[in-house]
């Protein structure tokens, strides 16, 4: 039986090596005349060339065709283009950057609000905000105040905290106004009693409110009761007020000069029961009666 088997074996070696040099004769011919068109001759080992050459020109194209094509973003799962790196980096630095100017920027703030104050404290935020500008030797020291600052000092701490902001320079005894904040008569007077600090006039809606004088924007926004509100700082701590309009048409901290258009009349708010203007005259932080200074009927 071992006689067999190693005959068998032998057999199948030699035909195996037969076949890796045995040629072959690949014919082709006409079905219907047996016409010889071509012949090839092919063996074994040339056939597994020819594979192997044929299945590394497909991984070779496949790969060029992945790596330099767009077509890497479709095919490949998770693939991040370089543009977008690129971009996400240059993002991270600007988030960054901006991150650490506006810690700066929250720490010099700070700082001035406290030197407004007066209670400058030396800590490691002041020291290092004032070191490169005020005290370049970078000691941990803040410079002397002068004589000229501290007068200054003086002077603005002995001055009102809260006086009004000014939109000018003062006019001895002018406390009322020249121009009509709309043409309609008082519906409504003034009576502290019952916290009606202005008068009402009477107005159509969208008829245009004028500024009464020179001053600047303080309020422009809408409340639930009021309604549409702006009003006006003037000259020697004077303010102008304007409810239930029905659109504003200055923004806080513009500049408005006498008989500027600043809102039209409407009737929004709660606190109304028609279209009508309600103004208001502050006078020092003191409501003041604004008839005398309104003509009736325009």
């Amino acid at each position: 039986m071992a006689d067999i088997r190693d005959v068998a074996n032998k057999k199948k070696v030699n035909k195996n090596k037969r076949f890796w040099r045995q040629r072959f004769r690949v014919v082709i011919q006409e079905e219907s005349t047996f016409h010889e068109r071509g012949a090839y001759f092919l063996s074994g080992r040339r056939l597994t060339v020819i594979a192997l050459g044929f299945v590394l020109s497909v991984v070779v194209v496949s790969y060029l065709a992945i790596a330099h094509t767009p077509l890497t973003e479709h095919l490949v799962p998770g693939f991040v283009a370089n543009q977008y790196r690129e971009d996400a980096a240059a993002a991270r630095l600007d988030a960054d950057s901006a991150l650490k100017m506006l810690s700066v920027q929250e720490q010099h703030l700070n700082s001035l609000k406290s030197i407004l104050r007066g209670d400058i404290l030396v800590d490691s935020v002041s020291v290092g905000l004032m070191r490169g500008s005020v005290n370049p030797s970078g000691d941990d020291v803040l410079p002397t105040a002068s004589n000229e600052d501290l007068e200054l000092r003086e002077r603005v701490e002995g001055e009102d905290r809260f006086a009004l902001r000014r939109s000018g320079p003062d006019v001895a005894m002018a406390i009322g106004f020249d121009f009509q904040p709309v043409g309609g008569g008082v519906s409504d007077g003034f009576d502290l009693s019952y916290g009606h600090f202005g008068v009402d006039l009477e107005a159509a809606e969208g008829v245009l409110v004028h500024a009464v004088d020179d001053g600047t924007v303080l309020v422009s926004d809408y409340t639930v009761a009021h309604g549409y509100v702006i009003a006006i700082q003037h000259r020697n701590n004077r303010i102008s007020i304007y409810k239930h309009n029905a659109s504003l048409l200055k923004e806080v901290g513009e500049l408005v000069q006498m008989g500027d258009v600043i809102a039209s009349v409407g009737n929004s708010g709660t606190q109304t029961t028609g279209p009508h203007l309600h103004f208001e005259w502050w006078v020092n932080g003191q409501p003041i009666d604004p008839s005398p200074w309104l003509r009736a009927g325009g």
